[in-house]
């Protein structure tokens, strides 16, 4: 790549390394630092003159600067991707263990050396991979980050085997899953109750009740009261079946069938997505001889 190449493509930066690489001599490298035609950033990297220093150059200057197996990481990694956060004050890069460029201001160095399946390159940058770059990012700038990204734009899978080979990030991961679990259940209560189904979330449990039917979905092992009926599965599938069922319960009912049986979801140890052990142990009793439903 020639050197006109070189600086569009790194808005205008250059490391005294890359121009001597494009044929450049020495003092004629000097030259134009002397006559301020090249401004130093960092130790031995430039920027062009008349070029103005924006984010994109900070960035490029601070990876070129660190040297030899640097990446961009953290929240800086997360701007330059595309997510959504603004463009950090300070540059985050990591390099291998085995090396130490130093300090600088506005440029934090990590020494770790990273696994391959954590190294990408993004617009010519080497960068962390997009997995690793959410985990970072979420510890740098807040977990609600995690909410916004997770999973629009990777994988939550990808996240947790990126916290894995990193050993950092599972209580981010865990708070942000319990989060995404609360969002899920409000919505599929509202869907069922724009479809006619009464539902609502239970005040203290990680489910959706239909108290006129019997039936409580989950995607944990929420215990129901007995002659009640647990559904689990994803979330659409969840409300189809629940509406199936309680459409038919008037049909049902005579056969001493429940919604959730209706919905295909047989009575314990029968359906092929009731939960082992979903019926409690203790049956709430009202003074009528009644099994109580959940709050």
């Amino acid at each position: 790549m020639c050197l006109e190449e070189l600086l569009a493509t790194q808005a205008g930066v250059v490391s005294r390394g890359q121009a001597l690489a494009t044929g450049l001599l020495p003092q004629e490298v000097d030259r134009l630092v002397a006559r301020r035609r090249w401004h130093p950033v960092h130790p031995r990297v430039y920027l062009v003159g008349g070029v103005p220093r924006t984010d994109e150059a900070r960035v490029w200057a601070a990876v070129l600067w660190a040297g030899e197996g640097a990446v961009l990481a953290g929240a800086a990694a997360g701007w330059w991707l595309g997510l959504p956060v603004r463009p950090p004050s300070t540059i985050v890069v990591t390099v291998p263990r085995r090396r130490a460029p130093g300090r600088r201001p506005g440029v934090v160095v990590r020494r770790r050396t990273l696994p391959v399946a954590d190294l990408a390159e993004h617009r010519g940058l080497p960068v962390t991979a997009p997995p690793l770059t959410v985990l970072e990012t979420a510890s740098e700038v807040g977990p609600a980050f995690l909410d916004a990204v997770l999973p629009r734009w990777v994988a939550r899978e990808e996240v947790v085997a990126a916290s894995e080979r990193a050993g950092v990030g599972e209580q981010l991961l865990a708070e942000a899953a319990e989060r995404a679990g609360a969002r899920a259940r409000l919505r599929l209560a509202g869907v069922l109750r724009r479809a006619g189904v009464p539902a609502h979330v239970a005040p203290g449990r990680r489910a959706v009740v239909c108290p006129a039917h019997r039936v409580l979905v989950t995607a944990s092992a929420e215990p129901a009261p007995a002659g009640w009926t647990v559904v689990t599965g994803a979330e659409e599938e969840i409300v189809a079946r629940v509406l199936r069922g309680c459409a038919s319960r008037g049909d049902s009912d005579h056969r001493g069938e429940t919604a959730g049986e209706a919905a295909g979801v047989g009575r314990a140890g029968r359906g092929p997505h009731r939960r082992a052990g979903a019926t409690i142990a203790t049956k709430e009793k009202g003074r009528n001889g009644e099994t109580a439903g959940p709050a």
